[in-house]
C-alpha cells in the first residue's frame, strides 16, 4: 500500500508538469494579448502602487524613523494564491531588509495577468483526473502552487519592463526619499528567495545581499 501511495505521488508530479507546460502555452498568448491591450491601465495602476510605499518610506525618514532606502522589493504572496487574491506587496527596506520594523509597503492588484489563473488550474485538474480519478484536495493544492510559478514569471516581466523605462525618468524615485548608495530591486515570494532585477547606483552582487 505504501508503495503504490509513492508510485501515485511521483507519477502525479510527472504528468502534473506536463500538463502545466501544455496549459500554460495556451494561456500565455492571451494573457500577453491582454496585458497589451489594457497595458495603460495596468502600468498606472502599478505606478500608483508604489507611489504609496515611496510616499510612506518618505514619511518614515522625515521621522527619523527609517533609515536610507537599500531595498526595493516586490513580492508575490503565498496567501494571496489561495484566497484568490493576487497582489504583488511592494516594500521600500533600509539595510535592516525584512528586519526593517518602520513599513513602506503597499500592494499592486496584480488580476490583470493572473487573471486565466483560476481557469487554468481547473483545465489542468480535469486533465489530471483522465489518469488519477478522484484527485485529492492537497493535489489540487499542489497543482495551484507549482503553477502560480508560471504566473510569478510573467508578474517579474512585466515589472521589469515597467522599470526598465520609468527609472530613468526623475520623479519615479522622489527626490526627498534617502537611498544608500547601492540601491537593489528585488522580485521574489514574500519572506523567500528573491531574484535581483536592477541595481541602481555601485553595482552589488547578490552574495553581498543575501
Amino acid at each position: 500500500m505504501k508503495n503504490r501511495k509513492i508510485d501515485r505521488k511521483i507519477e502525479f508530479m510527472e504528468v502534473k508538469n506536463l500538463v502545466m507546460q501544455e496549459q500554460f502555452s495556451k494561456s500565455s498568448r492571451r494573457i500577453v494579448l491582454s496585458c497589451e491591450e489594457n497595458s495603460r491601465e495596468m502600468v498606472h495602476s502599478f505606478v500608483e502602487a508604489f507611489k504609496v510605499a515611496t510616499e510612506q518610506a518618505v514619511n518614515l525618514q522625515d521621522r527619523k524613523e527609517k533609515g536610507n532606502v537599500g531595498y526595493i522589493l516586490f513580492s508575490h504572496l503565498y496567501s494571496s494564491m489561495f484566497l484568490k487574491q493576487y497582489l504583488i506587496r511592494i516594500d521600500l527596506m533600509d539595510r535592516g531588509f525584512y528586519s526593517d520594523t518602520a513599513q513602506s509597503m503597499s500592494y499592486w492588484d496584480a488580476g490583470s495577468i493572473y487573471h486565466l489563473f483560476e481557469e487554468d488550474v481547473e483545465a489542468i485538474r480535469k486533465e489530471l483526473e483522465r489518469d488519477f480519478p478522484r484527485i485529492r484536495e492537497y493535489e489540487t493544492d499542489s497543482i495551484r502552487y507549482a503553477y502560480a510559478t508560471y504566473y510569478h514569471r510573467l508578474a517579474k516581466t512585466f515589472i521589469q519592463a515597467i522599470l526598465e523605462e520609468a527609472l530613468p525618468e526623475k520623479g519615479f524615485l522622489p527626490e526627498q526619499a534617502r537611498l544608500e548608495n547601492r540601491v537593489s530591486i528585488l522580485f521574489g515570494e514574500y519572506m523567500g528567495e528573491a531574484d535581483v532585477l536592477f541595481t541602481l547606483g555601485e553595482e552589488k552582487t547578490a552574495d553581498e545581499i543575501f
